[in-house]
Parts: C-alpha cells; structure tokens; sequence
C-alpha cells in the first residue's frame, strides 16, 4: 500500500517547482502569456472565419482589422488629445493666477490663517538651489546612467509588444491541436470533473472579456461627451483616464471628478453653475454603470468583490508592471473559481467533516469478503474457508 500523503507532497512540492521557476523566467513567460490571452481573446472570430477562409488568412484577416481600428483611433484621438494638453499648458499662469487672487484669499478669510501666495520666480530659484546644492557631477553621470538604462527598458517593452502579436498569431495557428493536446493529458478519471472547471472558467473569462472592458469604454465615453457638452476644454482626456480607471470600482469615479472639478475651477472660477453641472455628469455616469452597464453587460458572473479586485490589480502591477495590470482581472476570477472548488473540496474532506468509516460483509458461498471505507483508507479483504477435500473413489463392485 503506498503512502498517499507522501504522494501529495511530492506533487505539491513539483508544483511549488514550476511556479518558482515561471517566476524566475518572468520576463521571458510574460510575452508568452500576454500572447496566449490575446489568442484566447480573438479565437472564437477566428473560428467563424476559419468556417470559409484558410486559418492563416483568418488570422491575418483579424490581426489586420485589429490594427486598422487601432490606426483609426490613433489618428482620431491624439490630435483631440494633443490639443487639450496644449490647452492645459498655457492655462497654467491663468491658474497660477486663480489660487493666488482667488482660491488662497478664500482659504485665509474662511479659516482665519495668514495669507500666502505661489512665487514661480521664487519656486524656480528653490528648485535650482535644491539641485545644485544634491546633485554632483558624478550624480548628474548616474542619472544619464538611469536614463539610459530606462531607455533600454523601454526598447525591451517595445520589443515584447511587437514578439506579443507575433506569438499570438502562432498560437492562433495551432489553437485546436494545442487543445487538444492539453486535454488530452488529463488522467481519464478526472477528465470530467476537471472539463467542468475549465468551462466555468472560460464563462468568467468570457464575461469579464465582454463585460468589464465594454463598461469602461462605454463609461469613458459618457464622462468624456458630458463633460465637453459642460464645456470643459479639458474633459476629453479627463472622461478617458476616468473610463480607464473604472477598471478599480469608484477609482475612475474619484479620480475623474476631483480632476473635472480643479479643471472647471481653473477654467470657470469658482462658477457654481459649471461646478453642478460636473458633479450631475459624474452622477449620471454612475446611475448609468449601477443600473444599466453592471446588470446587463455584467451581472454577478465574475464574483470579485472591489476589495478583490483593487488586490488583484495593485498584485498585477507590482508583479509584471502595465501588462500585469491589464490581466490580473481574468486571472484573479478563474483563481476565484478554482478556490471556489477547493472549498467544496474541503468540505466534503475528513479534515472539514468528522471521519466516517463502513463495513459490509458478503457472503458468497465459499467466501466471506469485509469491505471496509473510510476517510483515510480502503482496504477490501477476503477471507475463504478452506476445508479438506475428501476423494471418493466410485465402487464398482457389482451387485
């Protein structure tokens, strides 16, 4: 009989190898998983197009709508984007100007306190002395090191999202035999059990994929034509990083309303017309996410909690940086699934539940076989009576 616990350890302990060793290759595994998301992304309008297309033309077919609608947003939105920023750099004198002769002069006459201004000249002078007086020559030689260095980091981003689509078209190549193959190496008496936890977590997948980012783009779009129509300069790229950060809940809502709210200040004044009409996009946005995005586009399919996913998302960004940021929510949910059936495990254990064991006895004849289960072990004997055989032999004496 062999020793099942031991078992279990040598299985965990090779486990706890592989993942050791992932994590030490991560920024060689990175690229590989960013592509086999983007595989998994866009494999179901692979498969509708491999119905009458060769697969590589599928393939390249969807890899260039894909960069079509990227260029077709590029070209749209930088100009939008640029213009506002051009915008937000020369209306920093007439804000510089707004806190000193407006804001500030509130402050002290509200709360009591002696009144200050911001003297640029003088904050240059601060900000000059300051370096002179940290920073050495040989200072100065390791921030161009440093700069340097992060120049070719960002070379080595720009190549890993150039290798990403690349991998993916690969894996988009073998999608089926891949599979295939994957399943197949599922021992046969779990292929069941283990099928059904791979559907459940391509239904999260699924849902967050179609949900989540569709809730974002959706919401920055509503952040970013309320705030234009309030007339805001600045409210393009505000209702943008606001839908972007609607990936954390009330991130993008926090976020996006104190900066509306310093722009429309810095544009408007201290006009309490503009400021309601911020504050009624803000809201508006929100009855829009709680009542009509969340239910219908997602609904409790994902079953993260916000605690949940501002863990997953910070734990994503410390661990891969922006890639890790963008899939710590599909893998946090299928970890969510797979915790989910480890606790019915644990239930239905002998460490949750109090130990059982049963005995049947059979009796067929010639033998007795004591079946014995329990929660630690199976043990089936057999017990055979044995009796001394007697030969006879037939007489044949006659009568």
């Amino acid at each position: 009989m062999h020793d099942r616990t031991l078992k279990r350890i040598f299985i965990l302990a090779g486990i706890a190898l592989i993942l050791w060793v992932l994590y030490l290759l991560k920024p060689v595994v990175i690229p590989f998983v960013g592509a086999f998301l983007l595989a998994y992304l866009f494999s179901p309008i692979v498969e509708k197009l491999d119905n009458f297309l060769p697969r590589w033309l599928a393939i390249s077919v969807v890899f260039i709508g894909i960069g079509v609608v990227l260029t077709w947003a590029i070209w749209f939105v930088v100009p939008l984007v640029w213009k506002q920023l051009i915008y937000a750099r020369d209306s920093i004198p007439a804000g510089i100007h707004w806190i000193n002769y407006t804001f500030l002069p509130w402050v002290s006459q509200t709360f009591n306190v002696e009144r200050m201004e911001l003297d640029t000249d003088q904050i240059s002078k601060v900000v000059m002395d300051y370096v002179q007086t940290n920073y050495s020559a040989d200072s100065i030689q390791a921030m161009a090191l440093k700069i340097a260095q992060s120049g070719l980091s960002f070379i080595s981003i720009g190549g890993t999202i150039v290798l990403i689509p690349i991998i993916a078209f690969y894996f988009l190549l073998d999608w089926n035999r891949m599979l295939a193959s994957m399943k197949g190496l599922i021992p046969r008496h779990y292929e069941q059990g283990t099928m059904r936890i791979v559907n459940e977590c391509h239904s999260v997948l699924g849902a967050f994929v179609k949900g989540q980012f569709l809730v974002m783009f959706l919401l920055g779009v509503v952040y970013a034509v309320g705030l234009q129509l309030v007339g805001l300069e600045v409210g393009l790229i505000i209702g943008m990083v606001a839908g972007l950060c609607s990936i954390i809940p009330y991130l993008g809502f926090g976020v996006g309303i104190i900066a509306a709210i310093i722009a429309a200040l810095f544009q408007f004044g201290l006009d309490w017309t503009h400021l309601i009409l911020v504050l009624v996009v803000f809201g508006v946005g929100q009855i829009i996410e709680g009542y009509v995005l969340q239910p219908f586009l997602l609904g409790d399919k994902i079953g993260l909690s916000p605690v949940a996913v501002v863990f997953a998302v910070l734990a994503g960004a410390q661990l891969a940086g922006f890639l890790g940021m963008l899939i710590a929510l599909p893998v946090a949910a299928v970890i969510s699934v797979l915790l989910k059936h480890a606790r019915e495990w644990y239930e239905r254990s002998s460490l949750y539940q109090s130990p059982t064991s049963t005995v049947l006895v059979e009796n067929n004849g010639q033998s007795h076989t004591v079946s014995v289960e329990s929660e630690h072990v199976d043990l089936d004997l057999e017990i055979k009576n044995t009796q001394d055989n007697v030969e006879t032999k037939p007489n044949n004496d006659p009568l």
